[in-house]
């Protein structure tokens, strides 16, 4: 990111309303304002893909720092995630629940 970029980042943030989401060219990445406590602003980096234009969840996965950011590469990138995933779905996907015939 240029030192341009970074401007327009820092005057875009200024003028955001708290909470609001800011779209980046990134799709599925938006920077999310918080309300000033104690003079201290704090701005979150909102991970939320989506799927046909549409947000996969209300809310993303808000990080706020690289450190944050690095945990979740970490623990995403676990094959057991994908492993526990697949069996929940397996077994608690969107299966029709069964009639009771009465």
């Amino acid at each position: 990111m240029d030192q341009e970029q970074k401007k327009i980042l820092v005057k875009t943030v200024e003028q955001t309303m708290p909470w609001e989401r800011i779209p980046t060219s990134v799709e599925g990445v938006f920077l999310v304002k918080t309300p000033e406590q104690k003079n201290y602003q704090t701005v979150f980096v909102e991970l939320n893909p989506s799927v046909n234009g549409q947000p996969l969840k209300k809310r993303g996965v808000y990080l706020k720092n690289l450190n944050e950011y690095e945990a979740f590469i970490e623990l995403i990138g676990n094959p057991k995630i994908a492993e526990l995933l697949k069996v929940v779905s397996e077994f608690y996907g969107k299966n029709k629940a069964t009639k009771i015939e009465i």
